[in-house]
């Protein structure tokens, strides 16, 4: 998948602009709050319908405008063209695949996989469990067909749970959803393993080079005891989880560690070294993803030179001009990235929300 056109309106700071990108790797310069990183963001939300800078709808509105809307062309390996486009307002959302109107994030995720790496990824390490299971998610809802479907009924069976112990309802009643919790947990888990385990070596090749001294390891715990069943869990637990009123065990509570010489990266290494570590996990993933799909991603690298020393970004560059994505960079000015690795390559320059072709 890759973009060829986005027309972008009333997103931030761009009133008015119109992207053409290449497959290879596209450069956007600019000063500090020139609109560049607002780019990124947009391509970002018409593969999300979120933001991974805000949690509100509402800042990506231009000021004093009623909404912002995201058209978009994506070109498949086929080279079938597919026309994205989100129209939304402050209290109402319009989102159309093929001119057809989709009610869920998947059915456009499905069709435009994106990944982004930005100044604020470090917290992948340093934040809570959530965000590790929504980076392992990411890559086996692409690669993974069976999981979105599993996943949605868990959510719903350990939601009836919950409210049922959170109103201290009977034992028995607790325990209605018990059977679909497991049967979905173990899927769940299942798949999630067989996609650590793919995902692994390429994460592992990368942290040999660039942590040349140290030994990274990353481990994925399914979020219940490897030695006890879920349903044997379940049952045990019925008391505790009521006195609490929530689920214990189960796939909701997954996690992924990750040790620098044996101690937890959240603690043991510096702010720099961990934001490596996660362009590291995002590469990784990308790589994953283009082996086990044969299509490529698109990935977002904002603010690349500022992130990383001129050493890692060297390597880093190395490491991306390999791989078989469709890539983004921002940076203040050209020449703090060596493009020079690349066959197709395209330069933009953005400068108060507009955005102009560099030749």
């Amino acid at each position: 998948m890759r973009l060829t056109q986005l027309q972008i309106k009333n997103f931030r700071n761009l009133e008015s602009a119109k992207l053409t990108p290449v497959q290879g790797v596209n450069l956007i310069t600019g000063d500090n709050a020139s609109g560049k990183t607002s780019l990124l963001e947009a391509i970002y939300y018409l593969s999300h319908i979120r933001s991974f800078r805000t949690r509100y709808t509402t800042d990506l509105i231009q000021r004093e405008t009623p909404y912002l809307q995201l058209v978009a062309n994506i070109e498949t390996v086929e080279q079938q063209i597919i026309p994205l486009g989100i129209r939304r307002s402050r209290n109402k959302s319009e989102v159309r695949v093929n001119k057809e109107p989709v009610k869920r994030v998947s059915d456009i995720a499905a069709q435009f996989p994106v990944l982004a790496i930005h100044p604020d990824s470090y917290k992948l390490i340093t934040g809570s469990p959530s965000q590790r299971r929504q980076y392992l998610d990411w890559g086996v809802f692409h690669v993974e067909h069976g999981f979105f479907q599993s996943w949605q009924r868990f959510k719903k069976a350990l939601l009836q749970r919950n409210a049922a112990l959170k109103s201290k309802q009977k034992f028995d009643i607790c325990q209605l959803w018990n059977k679909e919790i497991c049967n979905t947990a173990d899927y769940i888990d299942q798949l999630r393993s067989q996609y650590f385990l793919k995902l692994s070596p390429y994460f592992k090749q990368l942290t040999d080079i660039f942590f040349l001294n140290d030994k990274v390891t990353i481990e994925y715990k399914r979020g219940w005891p490897i030695d006890k069943s879920l349903v044997e869990l379940l049952e045990l637990n019925i008391q505790k989880e009521r006195m609490k009123g929530f689920t214990y065990y189960g796939p909701h509570r997954a996690e992924i560690t990750i040790k620098v010489n044996g101690q937890s990266a959240q603690t043991c290494i510096s702010r720099g070294q961990q934001k490596t570590l996660v362009a590291l996990m995002r590469l990784a993933q990308a790589m994953q993803f283009t082996e086990a799909t044969n299509k490529p991603c698109v990935l977002l690298y904002d603010d690349l030179a500022a992130e990383l020393d001129a050493n890692h970004r060297k390597l880093i560059l190395t490491e991306l001009s390999k791989m078989n994505i469709q890539l983004f960079l921002t940076a203040i000015e050209n020449e703090q990235i060596d493009l020079s690795a690349w066959h197709e390559k395209k330069m933009f320059h953005v400068e108060h929300g507009v955005l102009t072709v560099k030749e």
